[in-house]
């Protein structure tokens, strides 16, 4: 399958703020910054260095099942993710050892595994000795990857403006850090997979992940936010689900049309 857009349950890490550490002597007040999901602040190491073998160790407070592990704008070169099978921590299916990474933004799959903590250990930073930094983090599972190529319709971050007019004629401006808000669409869907991914995500109660590149920004003639990839929103839908079947020919597809919000939780 290609660059589809793809779709991943809410991140195990969620709710995991009180199971977050780092190595004590490098800013570990601040790891839990990797959960916030978002890409505004991020856990910043202070005074390491590549030989400090820096780590981070996220604790979902009881087994969950993940199968995908995102690390969002870092710059780390050099590092392992492992997982805890109990007794110790142990490699992935497909191992998860990076040694001459250059990208900020790095996405891993593997064997589905039932875990309570996760840990990342950092070796060596893109220029050599630099503080560690790390946006998000997310441990996660697959939904799935739908075969259809839906129209990304009104993609917008909103930012919520507020205008108000000053004594002195100027306008003054507020504006909140934003979310982001889109339709997808398909005339015609009649791939049953992706229909229960579809059904999956309007059945959804705590909301999903959203990958609209799907992996790759080759595809786009530039790459431009929300296109990102680094930009992975957690969403919901914000319409009800509707299948009715194409000019009511039940041998026919369904009409698609989602409109999904990103949310806070």
């Amino acid at each position: 399958m290609g660059y589809q857009i793809r779709f991943y349950y809410k991140s195990r890490c969620d709710n995991s703020f009180s199971g977050v550490s780092a190595t004590a002597s490098e800013a570990s007040s601040f790891a839990q910054n990797v959960l916030t999901r978002s890409n505004l602040d991020a856990w910043i190491t202070t005074g390491s260095v590549d030989a400090n073998n820096t780590t981070l160790t996220v604790d979902f407070g009881d087994a969950k099942t993940i199968t995908e592990i995102f690390l969002i704008l870092h710059n780390f070169k050099a590092y392992t993710v492992k997982y805890w099978n109990g007794s110790s921590y142990v490699n992935f299916s497909t191992p998860i050892a990076e040694t001459t990474n250059t990208a900020t933004t790095t996405h891993y799959s593997f064997t589905s595994v039932s875990t309570q903590r996760i840990q990342l250990t950092i070796t060596g930073t893109m220029v050599a000795n630099s503080d560690k930094s790390l946006c998000q983090l997310v441990a996660t599972q697959s939904i799935g990857q739908i075969s259809a190529w839906p129209v990304i319709s009104k993609p917008t971050h909103v930012t919520n403006i507020q205008k108000s007019m000053m004594l002195s004629g100027k306008t003054h401006l507020t504006r909140n850090a934003g979310g982001f808000t889109c339709e997808l669409k398909v005339k015609i869907l009649s791939t049953s997979a992706d229909l229960a991914i579809i059904e999956t995500l309007y059945d959804s109660v705590d909301g999903f992940l959203v990958w609209l590149c799907g992996g790759s920004t080759s595809q786009f003639s530039s790459v431009r936010k929300g296109y990102r990839l680094e930009d992975l929103y957690l969403m919901k839908c914000m319409d009800d689900y509707v299948p009715e079947f194409y000019e009511g020919l039940y041998k026919s597809g369904i009409k698609i049309n989602m409109k999904l919000g990103e949310v806070v939780t």
